[in-house]
């Protein structure tokens, strides 16, 4: 009995004739055992489910606690008559035929191989080979992770670098598209560790689930999507405001309070993702390095996952309600309010998926905590790696294909591109070819121009006119 020590490694040599080890409370043993390491153990209790792979079968359907342990029967509680029909099943068709000599063999098969009672138990979220079971789940992640980190930093490129209008509600959007960002290097890094362990998971899965690497994929998973949920939190909100604003007193909240507004919406993301490493929560409570309480944790790990369930539910409440007293107003044809309908419905559609989306995982954590319906653990796997990374991946797509600043700001982009390109060429030429943009915010025409050097010469405007040059220029107007 070596329970509750601080053993980092435990020598092999006299411990042969062993049949009852525990090991259990040692965390830093994380090293695999094989068969040949106790060669007569007959019960094993270890740190690490990940060291009893070696004496049980691994397969896509892990073999759970309750029939772990139905399989250690002790020989003077089994019949003698069943054991046999039940350790090979090939026979059971045909036990009739089962002869005296096959039947005494078989008896002394088993006898030379009993069966070792390992715990705890190996299951989809203490995977033997692979950390994704399944293929589907496998190539689900990767798309995500492409989507999300190429798309997302579309729509950042997009926004900040282009040289149009910066509004308070577009920095939002680009300041969202920076934390589902991080939700696919978090990702990323769960499909990198699935890659590198491949069919031999277990022998790392307990130096990565206590190791740092994992903490650090934990923070940037939970950072990343209590930041979305709190910057659509904040774009809801400052649509409303500012729809009030403008109706009530001409202007609406500046550019300096959103990015306030943002930067506290970081910060309670900070301390939420913070807290687990502080012993609220749990990151490495499975590979998957997500404070979620999906095998026997802490009680403060249940209710850390509880907290941040009610959190974000309140938040998407906020959201929703916000947004029906918006389009209620709106309703009414206070259109005049807002300059920027495109934007507006762009927050609508991110609300609508992003609440969608989130409706099973809330479901998920209310269900094991109360215990109101079985989930098998494959499920609840399944949902934490796929669903609940989806918004990240979804978000940049709704922006990139259905928003028309995009396209604008692409084209500004391009147009910007080209003209450092021709000033480089041309530095020395004094006529500059004349180009307009083609965008959804107005642009001035400049026809009144002509009309002045269609001046008569005896005004003397003509010629003072000829030595000055009218760059083009792109003014901002409200729009409706």
């Amino acid at each position: 009995d070596l329970t509750d020590n601080q053993l980092v490694t435990l020598p092999r040599d006299g411990l042969g004739g062993l049949t009852h080890l525990k090991l259990q409370g040692n965390p830093s043993l994380s090293e695999p055992f094989t068969k040949e390491s106790f060669p007569k153990i007959r019960v094993l209790e270890v740190p690490h489910a990940y060291q009893c792979c070696a004496y049980g079968s691994c397969s896509s359907l892990f073999k759970m606690s309750d029939q772990w342990e139905a399989e250690y029967v002790s020989p003077e509680e089994e019949d003698p008559h069943k054991r046999p029909m039940e350790l090979f099943p090939g026979h059971a068709d045909n036990h009739y035929d089962l002869d005296a000599d096959d039947l005494q063999l078989d008896l002394e098969e088993s006898k030379q191989q009993p069966t070792i009672q390992c715990m705890p138990s190996p299951g989809p979220f203490k995977p033997c080979d692979h950390l994704f079971e399944s293929w589907i789940i496998r190539l689900g992640v990767w798309v995500i992770v492409l989507v999300s980190v190429l798309c997302n930093g579309m729509v950042i490129l997009a926004v900040f670098a282009s040289p149009s209008y910066l509004s308070p509600v577009k920095f939002i959007i680009g300041s969202i598209a920076g934390a589902n960002m991080l939700t696919g290097i978090s990702c990323s890094t769960l499909a990198l560790v699935d890659a590198l362990t491949y069919g031999q998971f277990a022998k790392y899965g307990a130096r990565w689930e206590t190791g740092a690497g994992c903490r650090v994929t934990g923070f940037l998973s939970v950072f990343a999507s209590e930041a979305a949920i709190f910057l659509l939190t904040l774009a809801a909100v400052q649509c409303s405001i500012s729809a009030s604003c403008t109706r009530g007193y001409g202007k609406s909240l500046s550019l300096g309070k959103v990015k306030a507004a943002a930067l506290c919406c970081l910060l309670l993301s900070s301390v939420a993702a913070v807290l687990p490493l502080f012993s609220v929560g749990e990151y490495g409570i499975s590979p998957l390095c997500l404070p979620y309480p999906i095998l026997d944790g802490k009680p403060t790990t249940l209710g850390f996952t509880v907290a941040l369930a009610m959190t974000n539910m309140l938040c998407f409440l906020t959201i929703t309600g916000t947004y029906i007293r918006l389009y209620c107003n709106l309703l009414k044809g206070e259109f005049s309010a807002i300059w920027d309908c495109a934007m507006v419905k762009h927050v609508a559609w991110l609300i609508f998926t992003n609440c969608l989306l989130y409706c099973p995982v809330a479901f998920l954590t209310f269900s094991s905590t109360l215990s109101l319906f079985l989930i098998t653990p494959e499920v609840i796997k399944s949902v934490l790696l796929v669903v609940l990374p989806l918004p990240a991946c979804l978000n940049p797509l709704l922006y990139l294909f259905f928003n028309p600043h995009f396209r604008d700001d692409l084209r500004l982009l391009r147009q910007k591109g080209q003209d450092k390109g021709s000033y480089s060429q041309s530095c020395g030429v004094d006529d500059i070819e004349k180009s307009s943009y083609d965008s959804t915010q107005a642009l001035v025409s400049f026809s009144d121009i002509d009309h002045i050097f269609e001046t008569p010469d005896s005004l003397g405007v003509h010629p003072i006119l000829n030595s000055y040059s009218f760059p083009p220029m792109t003014l901002v107007p409200c729009q409706q």
